[in-house]
């Protein structure tokens, strides 16, 4: 008997599948980030985020000032030239919650499908987003003008908040399962992966 190999796609879809559902036909973020300026050396992001009340936010930061603006919401000034302080802006909006515990990687080839022996970890993941959910954030971010990721998200169950990022890397894909702060979030942004969960 042959089993269908996992692929990371099955894990992005428990990770985003409520969030999709709740923002499709909803104000796109990306309508928010055309209204703000923004140069050629630039950090720059959306969010959407789905809690009890749905918000939106787009950011960007091109060294020399900064910009955010959501519902109800837009800042401007001076840039700090911390992407970890614009993130803290941009997701002001974000409910407080401690980082849950545990963390881990899974390395998957370039068509998303998992290695042979991360079955354990794969199940171990989805069991964690079956479990009762506070709140999903996707972030759509740039620097100099490329999309390193293909997922960045918070996910907020009842331990607290998760980080997931998926990004290509060379040949194959990584998705980072990781305890959740916008402080991490800006590590990622700026280029500091962790080489281990």
């Amino acid at each position: 008997m042959t089993t269908t190999p996992r692929t990371v796609h099955t894990v992005t879809r428990k990770i985003l599948g409520p969030l999709r559902k709740a923002a499709a036909g909803s104000p796109n973020a990306l309508d928010l980030a055309d209204t703000l300026d923004r140069g050629a050396d630039v950090v720059c992001g959306v969010a959407f985020a789905l809690f009890e009340s749905p918000w939106t936010s787009a950011f960007f930061d091109d060294g020399e000032k900064f910009g955010v603006a959501g519902e109800g919401l837009r800042l401007s000034g001076p840039s700090s030239g911390s992407t970890a302080e614009l993130l803290a802006l941009a997701f002001a909006r974000l409910p407080p919650r401690p980082p849950a515990p545990g963390g881990l990687y899974l390395d998957a080839d370039e068509r998303g499908v998992l290695e042979p022996d991360q079955e354990c970890l794969v199940l171990d993941l989805l069991e964690v987003l079956r479990r009762p959910r506070v709140g999903t954030t996707q972030v759509d971010l740039a620097r100099g003008g490329r999309r390193p990721w293909e997922l960045a998200a918070f996910v907020d169950d009842d331990r607290g908040r998760h980080l997931a990022v998926l990004r290509r890397e060379g040949g194959h894909r990584r998705l980072w399962w990781l305890p959740g702060t916008v402080e991490r979030l800006a590590d990622f942004a700026e280029g500091r992966v962790p080489e281990h969960a």
